[in-house]
């Protein structure tokens, strides 16, 4: 809008609008303002989150004595000549054995006789005169009409009949270089209880598979492994599951000597547990106390969280083992900082010395430290937690103050063209006595002996 001119004065009408509207939008920069301190709140929250799931997850291999209580394995074989492999779970103690794999399990094969080969494999016809091939997997039999097929055509049969009866067999082609072919159908798993067998008739005759056993390439057999020289145990598999309590033994060959297998305390496994535990705590302290400078000053939040879990710290465990507390395995707070330090030389003597101790001070499933520190994170991380209470409120907030805003900017828009009809009018009515007045004073000035002066 032009500037207005009154008794040589200029107003310059946009500019007064702006700065009475500067004025009038006070309360909604407040609200501005407001949302932005409750969205930094949100966020700040949501970084405490993070923080106190990270320190849930640094005690994850801590808060259970399945996941605590570690062992690992070693062997005299070479790395380069294995017969097994082990791997061990909690229910394993630690302790010496004699191990020998003198038999590896494998599965039944059956082939077409060598010296009768196919010629091809999509064009003859097999002929059975509608006798079905009977193919038997321990106790589960399936028949197959092969006859008409050609020797594609029945490994695809083969193959769909398994599928369709749940039977664990599989019909593959073998072509060699001088265009022979052969069948060969094999057993998928591997033990006695799961040989196959295929029994003898027209259809067994046609795919060239013999009479009788004539024809089976491999036989099936279940593995044997020699405990300390006086056990066998027998698996229908190659995975040996607690022929030795809490081990799984991965057998890989059959081996003429016996070889020694230790059981013993994973410390190192269990030490960096501990250590990542410790680290955990400490950064969850520096989140906190950075949100303490920003984002949820002076909120209560975070020292009822920060007390909660150091009230954990020095509470006893409650036990009957060597150890209730975490400064009697080198654990304890820096009276300045208020980070954990970790005393190494005590930790490792304390899991040497009685690893079940320590492991029922961390993972005890009812008094246990990290277990005790798991729960509770859980109750702040839940969906009816602290946590969450607080944000559900702040997001209230927010929302309640963007409503709010857009109310406040309908109402501004009202004042704002209020005065600018206001001011309109008023540039009407200047104009109009600017006019007047300069009629007026032309008037005057043509009157006989008028001077301006």
């Amino acid at each position: 809008m032009a500037g207005l001119s009154l008794g040589g004065v200029n107003l310059d009408v946009q500019g007064l609008v702006a700065q009475l509207m500067q004025v009038e939008s006070a309360p909604l920069t407040r609200l501005q303002e407001k949302e932005s301190e409750y969205q930094s709140q949100l966020s700040a929250f949501g970084r405490l989150k993070s923080a106190l799931s990270s320190f849930q997850t640094s005690m994850g291999q801590l808060a259970s004595l399945d996941k605590f209580e570690t062992y690992k394995t070693s062997t005299s074989e070479s790395s380069t000549d294995q017969s097994y492999t082990a791997t061990v779970n909690s229910d394993a103690a630690a302790g010496n054995f004699d191990l020998q794999v003198t038999q590896l399990a494998r599965s039944t094969k059956y082939g077409s006789d060598s010296s009768n080969a196919f010629a091809d494999t999509n064009t003859t016809a097999l002929s059975t005169s509608g006798s079905p091939l009977t193919i038997n997997v321990g106790a589960t039999a399936m028949n197959v009409s092969v006859d008409g097929l050609t020797l594609e055509g029945a490994r695809d049969a083969i193959n769909t009949a398994a599928e369709a009866n749940g039977l664990s067999v599989s019909a593959s082609i073998v072509s060699t270089q001088s265009n022979e072919h052969f069948i060969v159908i094999t057993g998928i798993e591997t033990g006695t209880d799961n040989a196959v067998t295929i029994d003898d008739g027209a259809a067994k005759t046609a795919l060239r598979l013999g009479t009788g056993t004539a024809m089976e390439i491999q036989s099936a057999l279940n593995s044997n492994v020699v405990v300390d020289n006086q056990y066998t145990i027998s698996s229908s598999s190659n995975t040996v599951e607690d022929a030795i309590s809490g081990v799984t033994l991965n057998l890989l060959k059959e081996s003429t000597a016996t070889s020694k297998m230790t059981i013993e305390v994973d410390a190192a496994k269990a030490r960096e547990s501990i250590d990542g535990f410790v680290s955990g705590f400490n950064t969850l302290l520096s989140t906190i106390n950075a949100l303490k400078e920003s984002g949820l000053e002076g909120d209560s939040s975070l020292n009822r969280v920060l007390s909660s879990i150091r009230s954990e710290f020095n509470t006893s465990a409650g036990l009957s083992s060597s150890f209730n507390f975490l400064s009697e395995v080198g654990i304890t707070s820096d009276a300045e900082t208020g980070e954990l330090k970790l005393d190494s030389t005590k930790l490792d003597e304390a899991v040497a010395n009685d690893y079940a101790g320590i492991s029922e001070l961390f993972a005890n499933d009812s008094n246990g430290i990290a277990f005790r520190l798991e729960k509770k994170m859980d109750d702040y991380l839940s969906f009816d937690g602290l946590i969450e209470i607080r944000e559900e409120g702040l997001q209230t907030r927010i929302d309640d103050n963007e409503d709010a805003q857009l109310r406040m900017e309908y109402r501004l828009g009202l004042i704002e063209a209020r005065y600018l009809k206001q001011f309109g009018a008023l540039d009407t009515l200047i104009s109009q006595s600017n006019a007047t007045s300069s009629y007026l004073t032309q008037q005057l000035a043509n009157l006989p002996g008028f001077s301006s002066n």
